[in-house]
């Protein structure tokens, strides 16, 4: 019987018409069955014994106390939904691999709400969307109560259960992704119970993480992204990796990357710290055509990306913030760097001239440079180094808490009076000073 697509197996076709005790079909069986009801009378057994054996315990579905082993009790279609959810989270597949026993006060039809529970679950859930191929039970009258077997097959391309990660939120997601990538796995799946991101803001925060952490792999991966909805903002995401080379290249190159660490004194200030990553880029790489941080750090030739690549994991080995701006350079796609230095941003480009593109502000590249000015950081000012900063001052003697520059003469004893005061400065005319000369000149004759 086809319900709803879901493939449905039943041994009979009503369940309403079964009668109470046992399921007869033909008159053969009728002998037998006086037999063994005589045989239960005699031993004191009832019609509605059933024992269940509990062999493990198993999470139970809210609300349901009844969860024992691989069989789930279930009292309404809500109960239903949450066992079937159950089992296609466990990942065990085959022939019969759950149970579920509809309770003697079931509220419902058991025929009718288990094609619509499956149903909604293939719907509705986002893992049941991304790993489940079908779907199939039989329903079987046990004396008064009602069971389902479910059979549940999984894709064949699908990721094992197990290595689903389930979070809650996106919260975390950063680091999921950065030691998925720093591994070189092909593939990551996860369950967010609550996200909004896209396939676009996935793949961009992909991006991000990378870029952020340019040593995660030796080149950046190329990522494809599948989205699989559940109800509300329930989101599965398949994300599958390319890294364009096999493991044991991953993992050699990995190793020389991982070596590399500039070497500097551990009090070295920030400034000191990013001039020593430039110096190494530019003594160590030229201008390439490949865009990868290996390029840079190891084969010696890169694109402006895999310069600002390299620049970016140097400046993070080195305790330094730094990231990768992706602009314009003459109106063609360019890659440089900002990095801070004692709280405040500054332009790096190492493609550039040293004298042209280290540690400048937004107002020295704009112009031959263009980037979205909204998504970098504000570099207010050029870095200038502790020489530049102090300009020359003139040398002041103190004495007596009195400041003088070099220009200025100290006081003579005319100039003081005898309460040790600074006496303003007397103003001599013209006059004055030819009397005063005609009076040395009559002393000189005189002695002559």
């Amino acid at each position: 019987m086809a319900c709803g697509g879901v493939n449905v197996r039943t041994r009979t076709k009503d369940l309403k018409n079964i009668p109470k005790v046992f399921l007869l079909h033909g008159f053969g069986h009728r002998f037998c069955i006086i037999l063994l009801l005589t045989s239960m009378l005699l031993s004191g057994c009832g019609f509605y014994d059933r024992t269940y054996v509990v062999e493990t315990d198993y999470p139970l579905p809210s609300g349901n106390e009844s969860l024992q082993g691989d069989s789930v009790q279930v009292s309404d279609i809500q109960q239903l939904r949450e066992a079937i959810r159950l089992f296609v989270g466990s990942g065990r597949a085959g022939e019969h691999s759950h149970r579920v026993v509809f309770s003697s006060g079931y509220s419902g039809s058991p025929t009718e709400d288990m094609a619509a529970a499956i149903w909604q679950v293939r719907t509705e859930d986002a893992l049941c969307a991304y790993c489940v191929e079908n779907i199939s039970y039989e329903l079987r009258q046990i004396i008064s109560s009602v069971e389902a077997d479910i059979s549940i097959a999984y894709s064949a391309g699908a990721a094992p259960v197990e290595e689903i990660i389930s979070m809650t939120y996106a919260t975390g997601l950063d680091d999921v992704i950065a030691d998925v990538i720093s591994a070189g796995q092909e593939r990551l799946v996860v369950l967010i119970s609550r996200s909004t991101l896209t396939e676009d803001s996935m793949g961009a925060r992909v991006e991000e993480v990378y870029r952020q952490h340019p040593g995660l792999a030796p080149v950046e991966p190329d990522c494809a992204v599948a989205v699989f909805s559940g109800s509300g903002t329930q989101r599965l995401y398949e994300l599958v990796f390319q890294y364009h080379m096999t493991a044991e290249q991953f993992r050699k190159r990995k190793e020389q990357l991982d070596a590399i660490l500039p070497e500097i004194p551990e009090e070295a200030d920030e400034y000191t710290r990013a001039l020593t990553a430039a110096e190494l880029l530019y003594d160590a790489c030229d201008a390439g055509a490949e865009g990868s941080i290996y390029a840079a750090l190891v084969k010696g030739h890169a694109s402006s990306e895999g310069i600002a690549l390299g620049y970016t994991e140097l400046c993070r080995r080195l305790g330094l913030e730094c990231c990768v701006v992706n602009g314009q350079k003459n109106r063609e796609d360019h890659c440089w760097n900002m990095v801070c230095i004692d709280g405040s941003y500054y332009h790096v480009d190492l493609f550039a001239p040293s004298e042209e593109g280290f540690l400048k502000s937004d107002a020295s590249l704009w112009g031959a440079y263009r980037w979205t000015t909204s998504a970098y950081p504000q570099c207010e000012k050029d870095f200038l180094t502790q020489e530049e900063a102090e300009p020359e001052e003139e040398t002041e003697i103190q004495s007596d808490d009195v400041v003088m520059s070099d220009s200025e003469s100290e006081p003579t004893d005319a100039e003081i009076s005898e309460e040790g005061e600074i006496l303003p400065e007397t103003a001599v005319s013209d006059n004055d000073a030819d009397t005063e000369n005609r009076a040395a000149e009559n002393v000189e004759e005189s002695i002559s």
